[in-house]
């Protein structure tokens, strides 16, 4: 059994903004007295990456930092164009070998241990747990630095990668120009993305090189290294390489969500202080530092976003998504219409809203409206289908009924539509789950297993229908409710049984009428009561409705809606439109997801099971030779039957795979 060691603060990572936050920490005497630990594989002996921003020589940034400042620039150039003076900022260079070693001065000082580990469990429990091969530990405090997963960043989003490689040169032919520092130099191939060459001058003959790429694609190394020799040789002449650097830097507005608790704060590009436009991180993080150590007491405090800022960083991560090209001339476009000071005020979020607007309209106007197009449907696409099922519902002009089979052709053709296409082939796709077979193809064992599930609820269903009933409501409402917890990231079973029983007990109330007429169809007998079901089945409503305020869920404000305005249509098309438009499709994208296919290949997965699905029951209405109004019963007890594993499968799927 490990032993457990236990600290007041724990630093899990160590790297920038581990070492801000120490220095913050240190100047508001937040370090004495105490146990502390950080926990980072490496030595942090090297000199492995470069640091820079820019700011007054007022500014507190500045002050705090100048000591390790190496190199600071006065002017910007873009591409082979007169330089700009960003007076009075300057653009300040930061190694970071002098803030690891700042920050070792701070560990010998507070006798900070430092454990090199690599941890992978943390937990926040009675105390904060952190689980390395090695050892256990426990703190009061954590701050956590690694890195996102960002495998778990949804498809369809708008989120790409900042890569580079650069190379330390002294040039042998060329002088350099040591107060300009070449913000971008987009006299490269563009290689579909939108790619620049970085330069930093720290004398007349030696330089960082380095080419960045904004896209999908990761900068290859050799790739790299072939296109700033051309790049370097052409516009300097000969050099000699000193060293090189190399990284990858998020840019995305929706990282996935991070762990995190009361006294477990995530920090670093874990805690999304990244900007997602630029990949600049050194501001952010010490102004992060400094809300954590506010008045000299720490605090668990996020940096928050400011929204119209990043918004304008969600649109111009759209265009370099969607058009990888055209980030080169907007960015050159930008430096011509405003001056560099106020391009970097910009960037640093200080302007205002009339400055911006006179901006932008000198720009590409014509992408940018494109893109919030774009970013609309991307921003608000979880509406969407809930508000054409209510669109749907009050644009309907049947005759409301409780007659069984009382579909419009309209409704009969959606209903037909959707199950062929989304309802039967979302729990076709069971197979590609890996929880009946781990060959993820169709096999013999998985159908074996996959059917002998189905057998006991078959049997039950005809020795004891109201046993088959109760059994199939319970699992069937735990379903639905643990697929829209995970499709709205919401870690609670007890939230997912409350929102799939609430559901389900007001769907069939508020269409007892109906419901009563497939239970005695069934041979279940329902009893009479003197009960206004329809009432108690629109009061349940109000569990979900509270649940939507409290989680601000607007989805679900509409989901209630939704099932409100189904007192007008009948019990099939309410059910029929639920399951296949919100349910199925919501299980069919989480599949999707995670196994990273598209549509269609996703379809073709799931035709063998959805042809033979359609068969049996055909079948089974064939031989029982059953009349349509048995046969709408009857297809609930097919569904409850073929449910059951489908049920089981996702189950596992989820708890594998969390999708929070």
């Amino acid at each position: 059994m490990l032993k457990n060691h236990h600290y007041d603060i724990i630093f899990v990572g160590w790297g920038a903004s581990t070492c801000i936050l120490l220095i913050e920490m240190a100047k508001h005497s937040l370090l004495n007295n105490k146990k502390l630990l950080i926990i980072e594989p490496s030595e942090k002996l090297e000199n492995d990456k470069t640091f820079c921003f820019w700011a007054n020589r007022k500014d507190d940034i500045y002050k705090n930092f100048s000591t390790i400042i190496s190199k600071s620039w006065t002017s910007i150039q873009i591409n082979d164009n007169e330089s700009n003076p960003i007076d009075p900022t300057e653009y300040f260079h930061v190694d970071s070998i002098d803030l690891y070693n700042w920050t070792r001065k701070i560990m010998l000082k507070y006798n900070i241990k430092h454990s090199r580990e690599k941890v992978f469990k943390i937990e926040e429990k009675e105390n904060l747990n952190i689980n390395t091969l090695e050892k256990k530990y426990t703190s009061d405090w954590i701050f956590d630095s690694r890195p996102p997963d960002f495998n778990n960043i949804p498809n369809g989003d708008f989120n790409i990668s900042q890569s580079f490689f650069g190379l330390k040169v002294e040039l042998k032919e060329k002088e350099l120009d040591q107060s300009v520092y070449h913000m971008m130099d987009f006299r490269i191939p563009q290689e579909k993305s939108t790619q620049f060459v970085y330069i930093l001058p720290y004398t007349s003959n030696s330089a960082l090189i380095e080419l960045t790429r904004f896209g999908k694609k990761i900068i290859d190394k050799l790739e790299a290294e072939k296109e700033l020799d051309i790049f370097i040789t052409k516009n300097f002449g000969s050099y000699k390489v000193i060293s090189s650097e190399e990284g990858v830097i998020p840019m995305s507005s929706n990282l996935p969500e991070q762990s995190s608790g009361k006294k477990w704060v995530n920090i670093g590009t874990r805690a999304g202080n990244v900007k997602p436009s630029t990949g600049y991180a050194f501001k952010n993080m010490y102004r992060h530092a400094k809300l954590i150590c506010d008045q000299g007491v720490l605090k668990a405090k996020k940096l928050k976003p400011n929204k119209r800022f990043l918004f304008y960083d969600q649109l111009l991560l759209i265009i370099l998504t969607i058009w990888p090209t055209k980030g080169k001339p907007i960015f050159e476009r930008l430096f011509n219409v405003k001056s560099s000071y106020f391009i970097l005020q910009f960037l640093d979020e200080k302007t205002s809203l009339k400055e911006e607007l006179s901006m932008f309209y000198k720009l590409q106007i014509g992408i940018f409206i494109k893109s919030i197009f774009y970013w609309f449907y991307w921003k608000f696409k979880k509406l969407l289908f809930p508000i054409l099922m209510i669109a749907y519902i009050l644009l309907d002009d049947s005759i409301a009924s409780n007659e069984l089979l009382n579909l419009s052709s309209n409704n009969l053709a959606v209903l037909t539509f959707g199950l062929l296409i989304i309802g039967i082939p979302h729990g076709a796709l069971d197979h590609l789950t890996e929880i009946l077979s781990k060959k993820n193809t169709i096999n013999f064992k998985f159908i074996f297993y996959y059917l002998l599930m189905m057998v006991p609820i078959l049997l039950i269903w005809f020795w004891v229908p109201t046993l088959g009933l109760v059994f199939f409501l319970i699992y069937s409402a735990w379903h639905f409710g643990q697929t829209e917890i995970n499709n709205w990231k919401i870690d609670s079973n007890a939230i997912a049984i409350l929102w799939g029983t609430v559901l389900f007990s007001s769907l069939f109330l508020i269409h007892f009428e109906e419901f009563s007429k497939i239970l005695l169809i069934m041979n279940i007998k329902v009893p009479v009561v003197n009960f206004n079901y329809v009432l108690v089945g629109n009061l349940l409503l109000i569990f979900p409705f509270l649940l939507a305020i409290y989680y601000q869920k607007i989805e679900w404000l509409i989901i209630v809606a939704f099932f409100l305005l189904s007192n007008k249509e009948s019990l099939l098309l309410t059910f029929g439109l639920y399951f296949i438009f919100q349910h199925s499709r919501i299980g069919w994208m989480h599949l999707k997801n995670k196994l990273k296919h598209t549509h269609l290949k996703m379809f073709k997965n799931a035709l063998p099971f959805n042809i033979g699905a359609i068969f049996l029951y055909l079948i089974a209405i064939y031989y029982l030779n059953l009349a349509p109004e048995k046969s709408i019963a009857y297809f609930f007890v097919f569904l409850s039957a073929i449910s059951f594993p489908h049920v089981i499968c996702m189950h596992f799927f989820y708890k594998k795979n969390s999708i929070k």
